[in-house]
């Protein structure tokens, strides 16, 4: 299903006991990321959980975003350019259970995401390598 400007707005919209802003789009088979200027940067998290995302890719300046649920998808690739230029607030990414397999990706998303504070691989091929934990 692709993630369109109607799925946008009737998708559940939360605030958690904290203030922040969260918008749901899990389990919906999302191919790939597009129309999120829709939001109009409302939200401080965005989950997109077990959709079929296989690139991180395609946002639009999103100042306010935070935190990124992205697990049981099949993401291999991420454009760090991209999120460094429209995600620059990003400190959390969930990537659990996803087809992370080199470095080059973590490294891309670090530089994409200098205020990184937390991210989660577990599930993923680059983490059975057994110099993963240095690298990280």
């Amino acid at each position: 299903m692709r993630l369109s400007a109607n799925i946008l707005q009737s998708a559940e919209q939360r605030t958690d006991p904290l203030g922040s802003r969260e918008i749901l789009l899990r389990s919906l088979a999302i191919p790939t990321i597009e129309h999120l200027s829709v939001t109009r940067d409302q939200f401080d998290t965005i989950d997109l959980s077990n959709n079929h995302l296989t690139r991180l890719e395609n946002f639009p300046r999103l100042e306010r975003l935070s935190c990124l649920y992205l697990g049981g998808n099949g993401i291999n690739h991420v454009d760090g350019k991209n999120l460094k230029k429209n995600c620059p607030g990003l400190t959390t990414v969930i990537l659990s259970g996803n087809g992370v397999k080199g470095w080059n990706v973590i490294g891309d998303l670090g530089m994409g995401c200098p205020k990184l504070d937390f991210l989660s691989l577990v599930g993923n091929p680059v983490t059975k390598n057994e110099i993963f934990r240095y690298f990280t």
